[in-house]
């Protein structure tokens, strides 16, 4: 017996000492867990607030540059190489800033490098420091923006770099610097934490080369806001996060990596958060745990009895939290966050669980345009506005709002309606909404929109079809050009849809196997009748062996981003045709085909042995008013003798001023100017229009759809240059 009572009691210590050791470590581990998340807080804090500093000193900078290289007497002054007038009018805004706190230099750098004028000090000029100050080297040779830190003759800065320009000359930049202090000033404002600068050594002795600043690991303290700075312990290091005694105070010490313009590290943001508090509360309550836990021993029931009972209390609690937390999650699935309306998700689960009868579907017609005209803050005040609208006019009614994704609400039928009570029901909402004009900030919205709307037509029916056919319904108005469209069986939108996976099929497929040609369609001297070029046009080689037109498989192309696929395959067709027979030829390509394709081009022709013999006929679509990357390319393209032509000129974003700023050598006119100008006298009148426009500016002009000889004449006589049409020469492999 006596031998059980040993063993039994054994057990019981053993397992009372084995709960309190698991229940010590656990309490360990939730105490280290705080402490890790009080140290992530901080650092998210340090890491915010850093980037805010950054963002008030870069952008007064900022705008104290954009202002002096916007003001067009002092980019004068500069191009005049007038030192004295270029100082006097620049001083007010120089001095303005200085006195916000924003700047602490400024000085004006000439194209060749040289210092022109410093703002701060005025008879110091004619230095290049290029060679010591690269950031310089890089703003003058790259003609860009720059914000970034860097190492002045005075100290370590924020520095803003802007390009001046006279009449599309570049002259020189504007360069605007605040201390480094200025922005440890902002950063203490914000977050309050112990905090240093350290800036690369290296770096930092090239134009500071007596600094005395205190040295850790290759780095200098530049800034800071704590004399703990001045003596960290030998063991720190900057690589990785770490808990240090200083001074009998417990700190752990992070540091965050800055990069300069060319995303070098090149500085150190490093903090110390004081722990010492919490290490002290750490430690006394282990000691505490142990103190417990050898006297728990000695009442081995007791212990157990409150060992189960908290073990019982944290399935309690994580249990509650759980169901907390499900309501959260459920709450933020079903409910858009900006009209705190019920979304889509919600309506998808009511069209299952409830009877719906009727579904409307709203667009706003013009969201895109409030969006891009008045921002993103009236954008989201309307569709709040908007909804309370709805919810105004169905008040009435047996219906259910729902805000669907971007700019689109449902409404629900509850109950069954006639046709006739609906109609007329719908009619009062339309009316109701589109007699609201919304008055927010002082701008007048005025919201048009497009309906959709489908009837359950059985009980039987599928009720997720009725938010499709609703959608279909909506498309097809928004294709129309309706108002209102309600949904019935002979609509084509499925087979549309079913056409279009069709289509984007058989495009990947014939990628994958590359069962694609180009024909070249000749274009004519109108009045030698001589072939002057070839257009390239690609077509799709089926399986049947038979040639597709690209009016079908083009639109798939680029819906499923396969666009720049079949660029590149023209791209090294025409080059292939260039290298091995004598002709020119001339090729489609889109805004969107520049920004995919411009390296690849520019490799081709640096390759190619006759690059002159290359036309590029830019797409007019939207982006061609996009000069700078537009304008880049035809200067890159042109270094090789390659001409620019505009394709479909006279429609989409036809305008003279655009032209004009484009160096461009032939125009394209489109063939919907062409079609009848043997008997439109309106086409005539534009026609000569353009063809005086581009005498005048020294263009050549193309006609497209020369499709009869009667149309042929015309052009002719109207001194179109050149012609193109199935008249003159169909699309033919060569």
């Amino acid at each position: 017996m006596n031998k059980i009572k040993v063993r039994a009691t054994l057990f019981s210590i053993a397992l009372v000492v084995l709960l309190i050791t698991i229940f010590i470590l656990t309490i360990i581990q939730d105490k280290k867990h705080v402490l890790d998340e009080k140290t992530s807080a901080h650092r998210a804090l340090l890491r915010n607030s850093f980037d805010l500093a950054m963002l008030d000193t870069q952008k007064g900078l900022s705008e104290l540059a954009c202002q002096i290289a916007g003001n067009r007497e002092i980019v004068d002054a500069f191009a005049a190489r007038d030192r004295e007038k270029l100082y006097q009018l620049t001083l007010p805004y120089f001095n303005e800033a200085k006195h916000r706190g924003e700047v602490d230099m400024s000085g004006f750098i000439g194209a060749d490098g040289a210092h022109f004028l410093r703002m701060q000090e005025p008879k110091k000029y004619g230095d290049n420091i290029l060679n010591k100050r690269p950031v310089l080297a890089y703003a003058i040779n790259n003609r860009k923006i720059v914000s970034t830190l860097d190492v002045t003759i005075y100290d370590v800065s924020v520095i803003t770099i802007v390009p001046i320009f006279k009449n599309k000359t570049f002259i020189g930049i504007i360069q605007t610097v605040a201390k480094i202090n200025r922005v440890q000033k902002r950063l203490d404002a914000h977050s309050g934490i112990k905090s240093a600068i350290a800036f690369d050594t290296k770096k930092l002795k090239i134009l500071l080369p007596k600094s005395n600043n205190i040295t850790y690991q290759g780095y200098s303290i530049v800034s800071s806001n704590d004399p703990l700075f001045d003596h960290l312990p030998k063991t720190f290091t900057f690589n990785k996060s770490s808990r240090y005694s200083v001074d009998s105070r417990d700190y752990v010490i992070a540091s965050r990596p800055l990069t300069n313009y060319k995303n070098d590290v090149i500085a150190m943001m490093t903090c110390a958060f004081d722990v010492t508090e919490d290490v002290t509360e750490y430690k006394t309550e282990i000691r505490n745990l142990l103190i417990i836990s050898l006297l728990s021993l000695a009442v081995v029931a007791a212990i157990l009895h409150y060992g189960f009972r908290i073990l019982i209390r944290r399935i309690e609690r994580d249990t509650q939290i759980t169901k907390e937390l499900n309501l959260k999650l459920e709450h933020q699935l079903h409910t858009d966050h900006l009209t705190s309306l019920p979304n889509r998700n919600a309506l998808i689960r009511d069209i299952r669980t409830n009877r719906f009868y009727a579904l409307m579907l709203l667009n706003i017609d013009n969201f895109k345009e409030i969006n891009d005209f008045y921002g993103h803050a009236i954008g989201d005040e309307t569709l709040l506005a908007l909804a309370q609208s709805v919810l105004e006019a169905i008040a009435d009614f047996p219906m259910q709002l729902y805000k669907m994704p971007s700019d689109e609400y449902a409404i629900a039928l509850r109950e069954p309606m006639s046709t006739f009570e609906l109609e007329a029901a719908r009619l009062k909402i339309v009316n109701h909404l589109q007699s609201q004009y919304y008055d927010l900030q002082g701008a007048s919205i005025y919201v048009t929109l497009t309906m959709g709307m489908d009837i359950a037509r059985s009980r039987k029916s599928n009720v997720i079809d009725l938010l499709a056919n609703a959608d279909m319904a909506l498309k097809s108005a928004k294709k129309r050009r309706l108002s209102y469209q309600l949904y019935d069986e002979t609509m084509q939108i499925r087979q549309e849809y079913q056409n279009n996976i069709l289509w984007s099929k058989k495009l990947k497929e014939a990628i994958e196997q590359k069962q694609f040609c180009l024909y070249y369609q000749p274009i004519f001297d109108a009045l030698s009748r001589e072939i002057v070029e070839y257009e390239a046009l690609i077509r799709m080689i089926d399986n049947n062996g038979e040639i597709v037109s690209p009016g079908y498989f083009l639109p798939a192309a680029r819906q499923s981003r396969l666009y720049p696929h079949l660029t590149r395959f023209v791209i090294d067709e025409v080059f292939k045709m260039i290298e091995t027979t004598p002709q020119t030829y001339s090729m489609n390509l889109s805004v969107d085909d520049i920004f995919d394709t411009k390296e690849f081009i520019i490799q081709k022709l640096g390759e190619s042995s006759y690059p002159e013999r290359i036309i590029f006929e830019l797409l007019e679509s939207e982006g061609i008013e996009n000069y700078p990357e537009v304008s880049t390319f035809i200067s890159d393209v042109k270094k090789f003798g390659c001409r620019i032509a505009i394709d479909d000129f006279g429609t989409g974003y036809s305008n003279f001023a655009h032209i004009i700023k484009l160096d461009v050598d032939l125009l394209k006119i489109d063939g919907s100017l062409i079609r009848n100008i043997d008997t439109d006298s309106n086409a005539q009148t534009i026609l000569t229009a353009i063809t005086e426009f581009s005498k005048h500016l020294g263009l050549k002009t193309v006609a497209e759809f020369v499709h009869s000889e009667a149309v042929y004449h015309k052009c002719k006589e109207l001194g179109i240059d050149y012609l193109q049409g199935y008249y003159l020469g169909e699309p033919k492999p060569l």
